[in-house]
């Protein structure tokens, strides 16, 4: 029942009872009066019973609307606290919201920098390509400079060995000369060798000594065994070997150095190597130098 409905109903009463007192009033001054008051009053009790029911049953109700006003209230404390917190929260959110727009400011500001140090580590790579390409380049033109060098250097060494040989040769012909000179100055036979006297002195050789001991007879042999440094022939001072005597090795018609005597036997010979152009092995020839100069029998 809504309080609109309730006073109707109290302001019904009210005048129910007002107009029972004025019909009462007015029925005292009819006939039958008596009977009409008691009718009346009996209507007031009814009425003054259901009133005070309706005022008992609106209090009640009252007490009722007062106990749900309290909850509500009660409820509505609670719910401006939550909307406190709630706007604490939403005030932090709002704190958090800046600080994350600060800190994305901040991040697509660390972004930019990056983008540009990215720019200039890209051209820098180019850069750095492009210098690599060039020094791949340079590398490549150095190789074949440095293949043309060693092709240069092959040659070059090919023709010192080729000059070696002739060096050597000449200088066999010296200590041939030598040797001829040696046994032109030697005695008796003096005047019957003039004419070789003058030839040698044509060639500028002059009356120079022999540097080395010469044999009077080309002595040949080969290598009979190579221990470290030392070279052992098979030829000795049987055959005419002296100490100091320069022996050409060689094998075939490829030199390979030459061999200066520092021992001597009856029948072989052994000395340390010299100019050596190959290591020599068992089975190389050896001829002394001044046997060079004598065709091979």
């Amino acid at each position: 029942m809504s309080t609109l409905t309730k006073v109707f109903t109290v302001l019904l009463v009210v005048f129910s009872i007002a107009f029972t007192v004025m019909t009462v009033s007015i029925v005292a001054q009819t006939t039958n009066w008596k009977h009409t008051a008691e009718r009346y009053q009996e209507h007031a009790q009814i009425a003054d019973t259901n009133l005070r029911n309706l005022i008992a049953a609106n209090a009640a109700e009252l007490a009722t609307l007062n106990e749900t006003i309290r909850s509500h209230v009660a409820k509505v404390g609670d719910l401006e606290t939550k909307l406190q917190d709630k706007g604490k929260e939403l005030s932090e959110l709002r704190s958090e919201l800046n600080r994350s727009a600060s800190e994305k400011s901040s991040a697509e500001a660390i972004n930019r920098g990056l983008l540009a140090q990215l720019d200039s580590s890209e051209k820098a790579r180019s850069e750095y390509r492009q210098q690599r390409d060039d020094l791949e380049r340079s590398n490549i033109r150095l190789e074949t400079q440095n293949i043309e060098l060693n092709d240069r250097v092959n040659e070059l060494t090919a023709r010192v060995a080729v000059m070696q040989e002739q060096k050597r040769q000449f200088e066999q012909q010296i200590n041939i000369l030598r040797a001829e000179n040696q046994k032109l100055t030697g005695g008796g036979r003096a005047a019957s060798r003039a004419p070789s006297l003058e030839e040698a002195t044509s060639v500028s050789v002059g009356a120079v000594t022999a540097a080395t001991p010469v044999a009077a007879t080309p002595i040949r042999g080969t290598v009979v065994d190579v221990s470290g440094e030392i070279v052992t022939i098979s030829v000795g001072a049987a055959d005419g070997v002296q100490k100091d005597m320069v022996f050409v090795v060689h094998r075939g018609d490829h030199y390979l150095g030459d061999l200066k005597i520092n021992i001597v036997d009856p029948n072989q010979a052994a000395g340390r190597p010299s100019g050596a152009v190959f290591r020599p092995r068992p089975g190389d020839q050896v001829t002394d130098a001044a046997g060079l100069a004598t065709p091979r029998g």
